[in-house]
């Protein structure tokens, strides 16, 4: 018998430590204490193994899914430049080509939908007229030419500072889904290339040989301009 220390007012707490209790107890105790090791040890190891199952599923499925995405969206978009062009040029078989080759050079149109098809030939059509006005600048910068050839240059350079503006207001009304709207911007845009030629095509008598010459440095530069803006029209009106 042990006799607990305490200084308290109530009688001390008296314990039995009979030895052979105490080893029965403790050989209890190590044995459930080892079984549960066991238990845990299996627990974890299982756990662990799972887990590097769901590992190695997650590396290779996503990137087998990955790859047929990827497949499958190319050529998705790539058939939806020569898809969106056929269904735009119906009527108009002979711009097909220009329509497919044209997008097709684009940065973006691999990945566009048809509305996005849209809105890049618009900005081609942009890119163009804001080429078209340097090309005009530089022609007047050489000098040279009879008077009425300066003053087509004027009118060209006159025509086709406003069709820019236009086509920014055409590239709002895309945006905003007001189709009519575009058609009627993209109207006034390809009068530009029109009235450009035009001017040239009204100079007569002396000039008419130099006037000639340099309205052929714009036919194409004209020639281009007039079928962008086609294609545009029948692209939006086929969306």
């Amino acid at each position: 018998m042990y006799i607990h220390p305490h200084k308290l007012d109530h009688p001390p707490i008296i314990y039995s430590l009979c030895p052979q209790h105490l080893h029965n107890k403790r050989t209890k105790n190590q044995g459930l204490l080892h079984r549960y090791s066991i238990q845990v040890d299996n627990t974890s190891h299982q756990r662990d193994r799972s887990e590097l199952e769901r590992t190695k599923m997650a590396k290779r499925v996503p990137f087998s899914l990955l790859l047929v995405l990827l497949v499958g969206g190319f050529h998705a978009a790539t058939a939806s430049v020569e898809e969106t062009c056929a269904s735009a040029t119906a009527k108009h078989k002979d711009l097909e080509s220009f329509c497919v080759t044209t997008l097709q050079a684009a940065p973006g149109s691999a990945t566009a939908d048809a509305h996005g098809l849209a809105v890049i030939a618009t900005n081609l059509t942009l890119a163009n007229y804001t080429e078209a006005v340097a090309t005009i600048k530089d022609l007047q910068r050489r000098g040279g030419w009879p008077e009425p050839a300066q003053a087509a240059l004027a009118t060209c350079r006159q025509r086709y500072l406003e069709a820019q503006n236009v086509v920014h207001s055409a590239i709002h009304a895309l945006a905003t889904g007001q189709k009519q709207a575009y058609v009627a911007d993209m109207g006034v845009v390809r009068k530009a290339p029109v009235d450009c030629q035009g001017a040239f095509g009204k100079i007569g008598g002396g000039a008419a040989a130099a006037a000639e010459k340099e309205g052929s440095l714009l036919l194409k530069v004209n020639d281009d301009a007039q079928a962008l803006t086609t294609l545009d029209v029948l692209i939006v009106l086929s969306l």
